[in-house]
C-alpha cells in the first residue's frame, strides 16, 4: 500500500475527534442549552468568499439547513475539510460554540466536530483528501481474509480495540496509516479507513480501477455505439446478400458505428467507422439511437436513460445524448425489486450525492463482501443508488443486490454532471426541494 504520509499524532487527534458525539449524518443531538434566539435563515446573508474559515473535525458533519439540531441535512463535510464562515455566530441556541452560516449555504455547529482553531483541524484530519478528477477518489483495498475492524483504544494511547470483522473480498479505501498495538499485544501496521476506522495491512491487497468506460458524445462522436463484451467476436464483410467472417475484434470495448446496417439472411449487420467493417448485431451490445422521448425531455433538463436488458445508461441535455456507457443493474432482472436482487422501475430523481458512501440507504453495494466506501453515489427518489464499482467489471450484465453499478470512470463522469452541484469542500449534498432543476432518471426494460 501506497504510504499516506500520516503522523501518529495526527491519527491519534482523528480518532479522538471522531469518537466526538453529534458527527452522524443525521445532524441531531441531545440539546445542549436553549441560550439565544431563533434565527430565521433566510434572514442570514451568505459569508463572503475571503471570509475566515472553520474545520472539520468529525468523521462526518451534517451541514443543516438553519441553525438548529432539529433542521435538516442539506451536505455533508469529512474531516479535514475547510469551510468559509462568517466571522461572527448567528446564534448559541443549543449550540455553545455557536452555529456559523458557511459558504454557500446551511449553517454548522462549533463544538460537534468543528472547530475554529485550523491548526487542530488539520492536525485532526490526519487523511489524505479525496481525488475529485481521478475514477477512485482514494486509494482502494480487499481484504485477503476475514478480518477485524479496529478503532482506537483511547485508554491505552498507541493501541486499537475492536469494532467488528469485515468477511474475505471486502473492499475499504484508504487515507492514512498507523503502527499500533492490537488486541493480543503485538504491534501491526494498520491502514485507516475514511470513517476512522482501522484494518491491518497484511490481511489487505490494493486494487486498480476497472479499465472499461464508456464514451462522451459529441458532434464527431455520436449513437449508436456498439460495445463488445465477449471474447471470439469478428468483424464481417458484408456483399450484396453474402456476409463474410474477417479478423478477429481485438479485445473488448467500444466500437463506434455509422448508423448504417445491413441484413442479410435475417441477421443485421452493423456498419462500423473502419471501412468495409461491420459487426453482427447478436455479437455486441447495441446503444442505439433514440427516436421517442419522454415528455420533460425538454431544453437543458438532464435525464439519464438505463435499460435493464441491455444494460446501457445514456445521459441527455433534453433531446440531446451526452453520455453512454454500460452499467450492471440488478442480477435478478425483473423479480420484485423489495424481495430480490432486481432493480426498480420507474422514473425517479437524485436526490443527493456523495463522494464516498459506506452504506447504500436500501440494498447494499455487493452482496458477497462488505463494501465500506464505495465512490461517486447518486441517491435516488426510489432509495436506489448510481454508484461506481471497483470490486467488479461485469458491466453490461447484471450484477449485484438491485441498485445500478458503473465503471469508476463512468461514475465520476455521471456524478460530476448529475445535478446537484456538490460545492467545493463538500462530501456530500442533497437536492434543494425547489431551487434548482433535478436530474430524473429512467429505468425501464
Amino acid at each position: 500500500m501506497a504510504s499516506q504520509g500520516v503522523l501518529l499524532g495526527s491519527i491519534l487527534l482523528t480518532a479522538g475527534a471522531i469518537a466526538l458525539a453529534g458527527c452522524s449524518g443525521s445532524g441531531k443531538t441531545p440539546s445542549l442549552s436553549k441560550a439565544g434566539p431563533e434565527v430565521d435563515p433566510s434572514t442570514v446573508p451568505v459569508p463572503p468568499a475571503d471570509g475566515p474559515k472553520l474545520a472539520i473535525q468529525g468523521a462526518i458533519v451534517a451541514v443543516m439547513d438553519r441553525p438548529s439540531h432539529d433542521g435538516k441535512p442539506i451536505g455533508w463535510l469529512r474531516a479535514g475539510a475547510l469551510a468559509t464562515r462568517s466571522v461572527d455566530a448567528v446564534t448559541k441556541r443549543d449550540c455553545p460554540g455557536g452555529w456559523y452560516p458557511i459558504r454557500p449555504r446551511g449553517f454548522l455547529c462549533v463544538g460537534q466536530g468543528v472547530t475554529l482553531d485550523l491548526r487542530a483541524g488539520a492536525q485532526a484530519a490526519g487523511k489524505a483528501p479525496p481525488r475529485l478528477d481521478a475514477p477512485l477518489p482514494y486509494s482502494y483495498a480487499r481484504t485477503t481474509e476475514a478480518t477485524s475492524l479496529y478503532e482506537w483504544d483511547k485508554s491505552k494511547g498507541a493501541a486499537v480495540k475492536e469494532a467488528g470483522k469485515i468477511r474475505r473480498g471486502s473492499g475499504v479505501a484508504l487515507v492514512g496509516e498507523w503502527d499500533a498495538q492490537v488486541p493480543d499485544g503485538s504491534k501491526a501496521h494498520l491502514a485507516l479507513t475514511p470513517d476512522g476506522k482501522f484494518v491491518d495491512v497484511a490481511n489487505i491487497k490494493p486494487v486498480e480501477a476497472p479499465a472499461f468506460k464508456g464514451i462522451e458524445l459529441t458532434d464527431q462522436a455520436k449513437l449508436p455505439v456498439a460495445f463488445v463484451l465477449k471474447h471470439g467476436v469478428r468483424y464481417w464483410r458484408v456483399q450484396k446478400d453474402e456476409a463474410e467472417k474477417r479478423a478477429r475484434v481485438e479485445g473488448a470495448g467500444l466500437i463506434p458505428l455509422t448508423g448504417k446496417f445491413r441484413t442479410v439472411r435475417g441477421e443485421n449487420f452493423w456498419a462500423t467507422e473502419e471501412d468495409g467493417k461491420y459487426l453482427r448485431h447478436k455479437d455486441v451490445t447495441l446503444v442505439p439511437k433514440r427516436h421517442v422521448y419522454p415528455d420533460f425531455a425538454n431544453g437543458d433538463q438532464k435525464w439519464i436513460d438505463i435499460s435493464i436488458v441491455t444494460g446501457a445508461l445514456v445521459a441527455y441535455e433534453g433531446r440531446k445524448p451526452v453520455y453512454a456507457t454500460l452499467v450492471s443493474p440488478g442480477r435478478e432482472r425483473f423479480g420484485d425489486p423489495k424481495v430480490t436482487a432486481s432493480t426498480a422501475m420507474g422514473t425517479f430523481h437524485v436526490v443527493g450525492k456523495q463522494v464516498t458512501s459506506s452504506q447504500a440507504p436500501t440494498k447494499p453495494f455487493a452482496e458477497e463482501a462488505d463494501m465500506r466506501d464505495a465512490p461517486w453515489v447518486l441517491e435516488l427518489s426510489s432509495g436506489q443508488v448510481l454508484h461506481g464499482a471497483y470490486w467488479h467489471s461485469r458491466f453490461g450484465v447484471e450484477h449485484g443486490a438491485g441498485n445500478v453499478a458503473l465503471a469508476p470512470t463512468d461514475a465520476l463522469w455521471v456524478f460530476r454532471w448529475a445535478t446537484p452541484e456538490l460545492p467545493e469542500g463538500w462530501h456530500g449534498v442533497t437536492a434543494a426541494p425547489d431551487s434548482e432543476r433535478k436530474t430524473l432518471v429512467v429505468i425501464h426494460k
